[in-house]
């Protein structure tokens, strides 16, 4: 299965999508006139009806944005190539065919590839799910005593090498090692076009997976957490309506939305309005090895994600570590922090996934 691309650069602006062959001076000048494309009220109302797919990291809604970013910034050939390559996918029926409703060709482009970047949550709990490629659990420490006390013990794969037997079959590497992994595998001559394919997906997601802060960090204690509080699974945070986690109080950044909506769409459009997020994002894609993209998770964390409120609570926890943590109310400081840092952090990830993409796919 082969899917064309009529348009030359693709960039979102609320309900349009627009072919600009020269709009960020990343074409060639003699590219073709820019066409400019309605996306109707209809398509968005068939879009917000679309089927749903299981929730994870950023949640589907802001994996979905990293890959609609990225495709703003992909030149035509890659553009095909990709394409290309993930008709080719071993499940390109089951998760890559667009839905008959969904006819204007430019958002059936934007439907696979950011089908792409939540292929691997859709395969959770099958022979191909690979559940410790999604992280790195750098370990955060509540003081230099502990870390003197628990760095010895600690059990993390923190390794930035791939084993020189690791394939894509292989289960237990962090999201660095897998990243690399993929990259490698897509650049062997031995490698074909259907195992290209699923690296493909892999990056769309691990890209996204790894700029959200709670994919490189995890808090380390004596009493309540020796082996990790799990990416911040482990601690509880007040939400709206009921108890959630602090790992789902970042990854619900963008919304629960489970599949490709024209409400979607115009956040992306809003992402790529905003000229000091893209001074960001053109900033980011020159900086494309996975173990700096965690170590700007990593720092973002400890500054950010970790608040001094919240190490605070689980100090309590490990206080008296057979006694729940209450749950943590955040400030309007800090979820207006929380929602700046992930509007930036999706736009860094996009821009870094289609230059990804650009040299890896040939």
């Amino acid at each position: 299965m082969v899917w064309q691309v009529d348009c030359d650069y693709v960039t979102l602006s609320k309900l349009t999508t627009n072919c600009n062959a020269a709009s960020h001076g990343d074409l060639p000048m003699n590219q073709s006139k820019p066409r400019r494309r309605l996306l109707t009220a209809a398509v968005v109302a068939m879009l917000l009806g679309l089927g749903s797919a299981s929730a994870s990291a950023w949640w589907d809604s802001g994996h979905r944005l990293v890959a609609l970013v990225a495709w703003s910034r992909m030149d035509t050939a890659t553009r095909v190539r990709v394409l290309k390559l993930l008709g080719q996918h071993p499940q390109v029926k089951e998760h890559f065919t667009p839905p008959d409703e969904l006819r204007d060709p430019s958002m059936r482009h934007q439907w696979i590839i950011s089908q792409a970047a939540v292929w691997s949550d859709l395969i959770r709990k099958t022979d191909r799910d690979r559940p410790t490629w999604h992280y790195i659990n750098r370990p955060l420490f509540l003081s230099n005593d502990a870390r003197r006390l628990l760095e010895p013990r600690l059990k993390v794969n923190l390794s930035t090498v791939v084993p020189p037997a690791a394939s894509m079959a292989t289960q237990e590497l962090n999201v660095i090692q897998a990243i690399t992994l993929c990259r490698t595998r897509l650049a062997a001559r031995d490698t074909g076009n259907a195992e290209r394919a699923v690296c493909v997906t892999w990056l769309c997601h691990m890209v996204g997976d790894v700029h959200q802060p709670c994919h490189s960090t995890a808090s380390f204690t004596a009493k309540r957490f020796p082996l990790g509080d799990r990416g911040g699974n482990d601690v509880p945070i007040q939400g709206r309506k009921k108890t959630i986690n602090l790992h789902m109080y970042w990854d619900g950044q963008f919304g629960g939305g489970r599949s490709l909506s024209g409400d979607l769409v115009r956040r992306a459009a809003a992402l790529l309005a905003d000229s000091k997020l893209v001074s960001v994002g053109r900033r980011a894609e020159k900086q494309l090895q996975a173990e700096g993209w965690v170590s700007e998770s990593y720092r973002l964390a400890r500054q950010v994600v970790y608040s001094p409120k919240i190490l605070a609570a689980i100090r309590r926890g490990e206080a008296d570590a057979k006694k729940k943590i209450p749950a943590v109310a955040v400030s309007r400081a800090y979820a207006k922090q929380a929602h700046a840092v992930s509007r930036r952090r999706v736009v860094e990830a996009g821009f870094r996934l289609a230059r990804v993409l650009k040299e890896a796919v040939k």
